[in-house]
Order: C-alpha cells, then structure tokens, then sequence
C-alpha cells in the first residue's frame, strides 16, 4: 500500500473541476459486470452479462477528543461548512490507478470514457500522450486517481522519449492498483512482452484486452485470457471495447475493489490537477496530430503563452506559440497563404470553446527551437518534465 498523500488545497490552481455536464453510470453493453468463472468474461461481447460483487473493506471511525491537558474542557467550534472540514466516511477508499501499455493500446479513449469527459487527446497515431495525464473520479465512499501515461516504446530515440517512459515509470511506481492495456486485434502476446515486469507484482494488478469488439471470436478471447490469466504478474483479465464503453465499468469496479483505505486526496468536485491552459494547448496539439503527416506533429510542442478571460460580450483571448524543430517546418504549419494555419485555428478553437463553455478568439504563432526534442534546457523551458509548469520557456 502506497503512503497517504496529503489532501490538495480546495482553491488550488492547478485544479481542474468537473462543468456542468457529467456522464452517468454507462448503459446498454456497458452495463455488464463480472461475477465469476473466467469463461463467462468473453460473455459480454455474446450477449451474457455477468455480475461482480462491491464488498469492501471496513474502516476505521476515529473520534477526536474534546479534553485538553489536565483534563481541562476545550470549547469546539460548531461546524462552518466547507468540503473539507467534512470527515470521510468509514472504510472510504482512495489510491493512484495507473494504466500502462504499448503505443495506441487504448489507454486515453479508455481513461477519458472512464472519467466520463475529455482529459486526455486521441488520435489514430502512437504516441500522441507525452505527459502523464491526471484524472479524478470521486464518490462519497471513494477517489479514484487515474493515471493515463504515455505508450511504452521499445527503445529511446531521443531525450523526449527518454522523458515520457521516466512519467511511465513513476506513475508504476506510485500506483495503488496497476493496469496492463494490450490490443487484442494485434499482436496482444508482442506487446506483453514489452510489458511483462521482470519482478513480481507489487499492486494488484490486472491486464485489460481492449479492442476485443474487432476480435468477434469468442474462442480467440478465451483464448487470450486463458494465456494472461497464467502470467504470474496478473491477477484478473478484463475483456473490453473502450471505444463503446463495453466492459469499462468491470474496470471501474474491480478498480474500486483493489484500492485501500485512504482519505479523499483532491476536492471531490475536481476531475484534473492540471491548469486550464495545460488542456487547451493539449488540444492545439492534438489538431496538430490530425492535420499534419509525418514527422512534423513530433517535431512539435505548444505552449500557452496567455489566457486572458475577459467579462461581458468580449471573447477570452489566448496566445499559443507552436514550437518547431527547423525552419522548414514553419511554412508546413503556417502553409500556402496561411491556410493550414486557419485551419488548425478554426478547429482547435472549436474545442477550446467546448472545453471552456465560452467564446474565445485564438491567436497562434509559430518558433523555431532547433532540436528541442534533444535538448534538457528546452525540455525543461517546454514543460515536457512538468506539465503544470506556468514560467514562460524562453525563445
């Protein structure tokens, strides 16, 4: 059991809280649960549900003394109200769960799905997650710290790399209950073994075939958790789709099983501790990823250099810098008369304004930081060790 981290400051501001919109428990496929023998599990993708039980553990109920030294009466102050002043209730759960995996295994759709919003950005190329990505989902009785980190290469190419398998790495090492995340359409038994820990397992630990809805044979899926239940490093096999939120609930709930008694780390109404300016040039990049081919959307960091909310019938003004590797990459982003470059600010403001719930105007400009994926400085100036890192890189 990992050590009791201390609870955040309520107004902290780093915090990001939970809109107004907030998905239920999903439904339809998604509603299936996982009650017993391994082979019912392949039975959500044919029709059969099956249940799993919620027992959980029972808690200590301290009770703080009223009597001050030499048996001297000390006046209470009457409850004031606020969250925080609130105690947990007995046997309340709360812990880090970190889901790990090779390049686009599924481990943001599935984390966004298991939040019920947007955190972290999806795109149909790997790599796409450089920091680890923080999400909260909280109960009265629970917190649940998800932590979606970047896919696990092989071998290093460069100093970045070298970054985000380190976030990998702490993330592993600061979870309360793990999750491997393989694709069971391709190659699932190539890509645990770029997983499989060569130690023993430290958290309970559980291995999630995601994907399975392109899988279709239910004899292959026997198949697959026949062979990772038998790996001594997993304890459980979750069969998944988490593109259609089949499955993610048994997820959720044998992750709520494994988690041990803890206070609530985050306000309950939170779902990141990162800044709005850390999604909305999340959101710059992920466009980026989608518009552009090649090497260039890897060649590229965003970073917000102001937000500025402004009341009444202006728009919110934000200025992005995008930070390229050579100067011929500027032109690719900027393009023929400035084309691309409308096109990337016509799409990421539309999400930006979803995200924020308010009109913005966007302005981008592109640098050039020659071979920041190399260097520490730059590495360090772009936030890429510190996603909440708020001191302007230098150009």
């Amino acid at each position: 059991m990992a050590a009791a981290r201390p609870r955040r400051a309520r107004w902290g501001p780093t915090t990001t809280r939970r809109g107004g919109e907030r998905r239920d428990a999903r439904a339809g496929a998604n509603e299936i649960d996982d009650d017993g023998p391994d082979a019912d599990l392949a039975d959500a993708f044919f029709g059969e549900g099956f249940d799993e039980d919620e027992d959980g553990e029972d808690g200590e109920d301290g009770e703080d003394g009223e009597d001050g030294e030499d048996g001297e009466d000390v006046e209470v102050l009457p409850y004031i109200g606020g969250e925080l002043l609130r105690p947990d209730p007995p046997g309340h759960k709360s812990g880090y769960v970190a889901i790990v995996g090779r390049p686009n295994a599924g481990k943001s759709t599935l984390m966004n799905d298991l939040i019920g919003t947007k955190l972290s950005i999806v795109t149909f190329k790997p790599q796409t997650t450089r920091h680890r990505i923080l999400g909260i989902l909280s109960d009265d009785d629970s917190q649940m710290v998800l932590l979606d980190t970047p896919g696990v290469m092989m071998e290093e190419f460069n100093k970045l790399d070298g970054i985000m398998l380190k976030s990998v790495r702490n993330s592993m090492a600061n979870a309360d209950v793990l999750f491997y995340i393989v694709d069971a359409a391709r190659d699932p038994y190539g890509a645990w073994e770029g997983l499989a820990p060569k130690k023993g397992k430290r958290v309970p630990t559980a291995l999630i075939l995601n994907k399975c809805d392109l899988v279709g044979d239910r004899e292959r899926i026997m198949e697959l958790i026949e062979y990772f239940e038998s790996q001594d490093a997993v304890d459980s096999v979750l069969p998944i789709s988490a593109v259609n939120s089949t499955g993610t609930r048994n997820v959720r709930e044998w992750a709520l099983e494994h988690l041990p008694l803890g206070p609530t780390l985050y306000p309950k109404d939170a779902i990141s501790e990162h800044p709005e300016r850390f999604f909305i040039a999340e959101i710059i990049r992920e466009k980026i990823f989608l518009q552009y081919k090649q090497e260039v959307p890897y060649s590229t960091q965003v970073w917000i250099e102001s937000h500025t909310e402004r009341d009444g019938a202006k728009k919110d003004l934000i200025l992005a810098k995008v930070f390229v590797e050579r100067q011929s990459q500027v032109g690719i982003i900027v393009g023929q008369g400035g084309s691309a470059m409308k096109k990337l600010s016509s799409s990421a403001r539309a999400d930006i304004e979803k995200f924020l719930d308010r009109p913005v105007f966007l302005d981008i400009q592109v640098k050039v930081r020659d071979g920041w994926r190399q260097d520490d400085r730059s590495l360090e100036d772009l936030g890429l060790d510190d996603p909440n890192r708020l001191e302007t890189p230098l150009t």
